[in-house]
């Protein structure tokens, strides 16, 4: 797994994909291992700078995993969603139904820091 090595702060052009789960446990392991497919694509994109998989230990959220993806642009990150379509695609893989086959609700987006006003 590659982890986040990038200062946050530090690039303005920086994009992030936040992605949110609520994954019922008996779905976690194949869930799971599907990310680590998707994760093994996104690597060896351009303008790929990290990734983090956080799991939930407390508080009331449904989401339990969240993934945090870090490209070097928007054009990376837009990029990177149609590589990423165009692989489920070889592969042969209904992301749509997949989630709808384990129960997993999601909320999927692409963020960027705020920065203070100056």
């Amino acid at each position: 797994m590659t982890l986040l090595t990038t200062p946050l702060e530090s690039d303005p052009s920086l994009q992030f994909r936040i992605d949110a789960f609520e994954v019922p446990e008996d779905a976690r392991a194949e869930f799971e291992a599907a990310m680590r497919g998707n994760l093994e694509v996104l690597a060896g994109l351009p303008g790929f700078r990290g990734h983090l998989v956080f799991r939930r230990t407390g508080g009331p959220s449904r989401f339990g995993l969240i993934t945090l993806a870090v490209w070097e642009s928007r054009a990376a990150l837009d990029a990177a969603a149609a590589a990423v379509r165009a692989h489920y695609e070889r592969i042969g893989f209904d992301r749509t139904a997949a989630l709808a086959r384990w129960r997993i609700r999601s909320e999927l987006g692409g963020y960027e820091v705020l920065r203070p006003p100056e």
